[in-house]
């Protein structure tokens, strides 16, 4: 076949796949996530806004321990992990009055925020900081409740604690607030929160801040978030860096700070009785390696301790206990081909992966294999039947998004083969340069668009270009391609 004929056909192909690819609709996310409950975090003493004061917060100790708490759930807060678990506060300021003159005047304490989720707020106005009490060097002291700017959104309405004190000059004054802190988040993490930055109002910086998180089990990756970022973007690695961590304790040693929002506490937790069937259920396992049972166990316990929003997220040990899951339930079934077990882990597989079913149309290759496997141990099992039903079902309504991620797939390969063929002549071109007795390298036609960038580099109106501007970019480089062999083989 002749060269013309052959690039004729060539961009007649790409052309047409082009063509066929805008012609699709767009896929879209079918249903999204909402927020997750809000409960108020912890926070430190605050001056009034208006107060020229010469008291200095010279050392603040901040206490915080969870613990396993169980409480009744009211309807539609299932998902919270609030009455699950709970963290007892305890707070000792040491303040000091550098002045010559004697002060008095209300200090604040906020029982709520709407900090880490903003505007959440006024959807849980009730949730408040439970149990708050204050001691002024020993002695118990009144305070009262009162509504006033919220300190993440001053436009909102939150509740505070007020209370009158009085700073003689020269004098140190010991604060100390006891109270109860339940978590934000979705189960099985919570999130605990302790608010710096109201400590900001006070004269000069804070001396020393030391907070201790206390958990009920040593620290590890599966029962505290050490890496990663939550579904709506947040980091939930413990907040803000420079923490230590010794048994079971995270620790923070903060001096001369002059605290804003990037210094305020965040931990977030798994359920402490979620992670303890964990623990059991692994050394179950490993006790009884033949037994079928104690690997379901372990991938039940597994599932209890990972995040599953969509997919399996990076909360905790995430991943890597979602591939747990995943080899107990294959091991399980090596042992014993229940139907059973065939159903609880083709359940796991649609919650953590199957996700592409309802979008694309796309079934997960482990969640098909499992069920055709499943079908042929058990044909007449009316479930894996009504499971398998459901999959091709899926599959035949979404099939246009099918061949639209199929077409996605093609055209970022078409991209990627380029830049990489473009980086290899390069390298090669540079090494010929350095090559004493090298001839002048011969001009080659790009075959990738002239900025290649990586999404983070990107400019915010070039990520927002629509993907067919993208596919037809990736035409261009490659019809440059089949122009330059064209060429090349008909140099007349």
């Amino acid at each position: 076949m002749k060269a013309i004929t052959r690039l004729r056909l060539c961009t007649a192909a790409v052309l047409m796949l082009a063509a066929a690819w805008m012609t699709l609709p767009q896929s879209t996310a079918q249903a999204d996530i909402g927020w997750p409950p809000l409960n108020p975090g912890g926070s430190s003493l605050e001056a009034p806004e208006d107060a020229d004061t010469n008291v200095r917060m010279v050392s603040e100790e901040v206490n915080l321990t969870v613990e396993a708490f169980e409480r009744p759930v009211p309807g539609n807060k299932e998902d919270s992990p609030a009455y699950h678990m709970r963290a007892l506060v305890e707070a000792v300021f040491q303040m000091r009055n550098l002045g010559t003159a004697d002060e008095a005047f209300d200090v604040w304490f906020p029982l709520a925020a709407s900090l880490r989720y903003p505007g959440m707020l006024p959807y849980w106005p009730d949730n408040i900081v439970n149990d708050f009490k204050v001691w002024i060097d020993g002695e118990p002291t009144a305070f009262e409740h009162v509504q006033a700017p919220d300190v993440g959104n001053p436009e909102q309405q939150s509740t505070w604690a007020r209370f009158a004190m009085r700073f003689p000059a020269g004098q140190d004054v010991t604060v100390r607030v006891n109270y109860t802190l339940y978590p934000s988040g979705r189960r099985p993490f919570g999130g605990f929160e302790y608010i710096l930055q109201t400590g900001a109002g006070w004269k000069d910086t804070i001396g020393k801040a030391v907070i201790n998180v206390y958990l009920p089990d040593t620290v590890t990756p599966e029962n505290v978030s050490l890496s990663g970022k939550s579904i709506e973007g947040l980091p939930i690695a413990p907040q803000p860096e420079g923490y230590s961590i010794e048994n079971n304790v995270i620790r923070w040693k903060l001096t001369d700070l002059e605290p804003s929002e990037t210094d305020n506490i965040f931990v977030d937790v798994l359920e402490p009785e979620r992670y303890r069937e964990l623990v059991r259920a692994r050394a179950g396992a490993e006790s009884a390696p033949n037994s079928a049972d104690a690997q379901v166990a372990l991938a039940r316990a597994s599932i209890n301790a990972v995040m599953v929003v969509k997919s399996v997220g990076q909360h905790g040990g995430g991943r890597e206990l979602g591939e747990q899951i995943n080899a107990a339930y294959r091991k399980a079934l090596e042992l014993d081909e229940r139907a059973d077990i065939y159903l609880e882990y083709i359940q796991w597989l649609k919650r953590s992966s199957g996700g592409s079913l309802f979008t694309i149309g796309v079934c997960p290759e482990e969640l098909c294999a499992v069920v055709a496997r499943a079908l042929q141990a058990h044909p007449d099992n009316a479930e894996l039947v009504a499971i398998d039903a459901e999959i091709k079902n899926l599959q035949a309504q979404n099939a246009p998004y099918a061949t639209q991620y199929a077409l996605d797939r093609t055209a970022t390969a078409v991209i990627t083969a380029s830049q990489a063929a473009q980086q290899a002549l390069s390298q090669t071109g540079t090494a010929a340069a350095l090559l004493p007795t090298a001839a002048p390298a011969t001009a080659v036609p790009s075959l990738a668009p002239a900025a290649t960038q990586t999404p983070a580099s990107q400019p915010a109106a070039a990520r927002g270009i629509s993907p067919a501007v993208w596919v037809l970019v990736a035409v261009i480089a490659v019809l440059f391609v089949l122009i330059g062999l064209y060429q090349k083989s008909n140099p007349k």
